[in-house]
């Protein structure tokens, strides 16, 4: 070959070389050309992952031979139908997009089963109380008085004593050994290891409940003004005055806080509910009321509390204005909270200060509660029990799990694989994952 046939054999390899190693380059970072835009796009990906893992991956209804978790990579952006499937448990479905460059997340799947598995525990009761971590709770049933316990994460319900009076449960101490019972507005102690019944002769309360950390002191409300009383003093020094001079109308305790509602049903402009340091009774802060009601604490730290009271939920930060949502339910989990007015579900973020709606029903619920893994939540609507995930794209999936028309209570163990029910004719739980 002559010497200039070699330099364009060269020149020809070097020319293929620029036009060819940047297409390939192209190439391997993901990028297409789609015949359809006449345009060059970069593929996006798909990451998926459930609970249980090991489960099947579908795309548009064919299988994809993934499993999750996984990464599935080189989609071409568009619409896609995600399936997500196990045997014996429901499909998770799901239409989502993929964007150029950009990887497509499905990482809080939960499958449910199909054929939810309901174990007995014994018979059911409208008197019950939970304990501190709720990871027990105790109930009576109406018929023989018995008193039961049921521990949730061994899925075991246990016959403890019986009682020879109608008592009415309340709350448990902090160590779980002891039940607070009412009787004619007389209050008694249930000793869960010695199994014996102790009056508390000298408190007449309104109100009363543990301390939040002390199994040994009761904190009481009679006649608008609050007290404690220690178990281990002798009688003459066990009663003490909090030096408090507001008109209370409720408290409650949250770890080393108390929180007051005060002031005078007649004068609802000097109504207020403060926080204080229950050690030293220290004001942090307070806001006013509109209204008197029963307080239901779900939040109290350093930097806020959050409650309801009545028809509203009060969120009070230390550096913000007090919020005030209506609603008639409402749950906590982490820093998002889960509200209804009756009709409508709300999803509020109280640490960015955004919400969400997401379900409007025309029938009233009458049970909201998260699911421990704070992706899915239960409803209770009509008397039918679901189970539905937070995750708004596309419509969100929802397993029925509960056609029940009873009244009911429900307390799911710290796994979120049993939900545990209480209706006035059985104490059962359900496997469901």
């Amino acid at each position: 070959m002559s010497k200039p046939a070699r330099r364009l054999l060269y020149l020809s390899f070097f020319l293929v070389f620029i036009i060819l190693a940047p297409l390939f380059i192209a190439y391997s970072l993901g990028y297409r050309y789609r015949l359809d835009t006449n345009m060059i796009e970069k593929n996006g990906a798909f990451y998926i992952k459930s609970y249980p893992r090991d489960a099947d991956i579908y795309i548009n209804q064919g299988a994809s031979g993934h499993q999750t978790p996984d990464q599935i990579t080189e989609v071409r952006p568009g619409n896609y139908l995600l399936t997500v499937q196990k045997e014996s448990y429901s499909p998770w479905q799901k239409e989502l997009k993929v964007y150029a460059g950009e990887t497509t997340f499905a990482e809080d799947i939960v499958l449910f089963f199909s054929d939810l598995k309901k174990t007995p525990l014994g018979p059911g009761a409208y008197n019950r109380s939970s304990n501190k971590e709720k990871n027990k709770y105790a109930y009576v049933d109406q018929k023989s008085n018995e008193l039961f316990v049921t521990d949730l994460e061994q899925g075991k319900n246990h016959q403890i004593y019986t009682f020879k009076a109608d008592y009415t449960l309340g709350p448990w101490s902090p160590d779980d050994q002891k039940i607070l019972l009412n009787l004619n507005n007389a209050h008694f102690i249930f000793d869960l290891n010695q199994k014996n019944i102790r009056p508390l002769e000298t408190i007449r309360a309104d109100k009363i409940i543990w301390d939040s950390k002390d199994s040994q002191l009761l904190w009481f409300l009679n006649d608008h003004k609050l007290y404690t009383y220690n178990l281990i003093e002798p009688s003459e020094r066990a009663l003490n005055t909090v030096a408090l001079d507001e008109t209370i109308n409720d408290f409650v305790l949250y770890g080393d806080y108390l929180l007051l509602q005060y002031g005078d049903e007649e004068k609802p402009e000097q109504n207020f509910l403060a926080q204080l340091n229950k050690n030293n009774l220290q004001e942090i802060q307070k806001v006013p009321l509109d209204n008197l009601g029963k307080i239901n604490l779900l939040l109290a730290d350093e930097q806020r509390f959050i409650l309801t009271l009545g028809s509203a939920v009060y969120i009070k930060n230390q550096d913000r204005e007090p919020i005030t949502i209506a609603n008639t339910l409402a749950d906590l989990h982490d820093e998002r909270l889960l509200l209804s007015n009756g009709h409508e579900i709300i999803l509020y973020n109280f640490q960015d200060d955004w919400q969400q709606l997401i379900d409007r029903s025309t029938q009233i619920v009458s049970e909201l509660l998260w699911h421990p893994n704070g992706s899915y939540f239960l409803t209770e609507i009509n008397g039918r029990t679901n189970i539905t995930e937070i995750d708004g794209r596309d419509k969100r999936n929802t397993i029925n799990i509960l056609d029940n028309p009873l009244k009911k209570s429900y307390i799911f163990n710290k796994k979120g694989d049993k939900l545990f029910v209480l209706t006035p004719e059985e104490n059962f739980y359900l496997t469901i994952q």
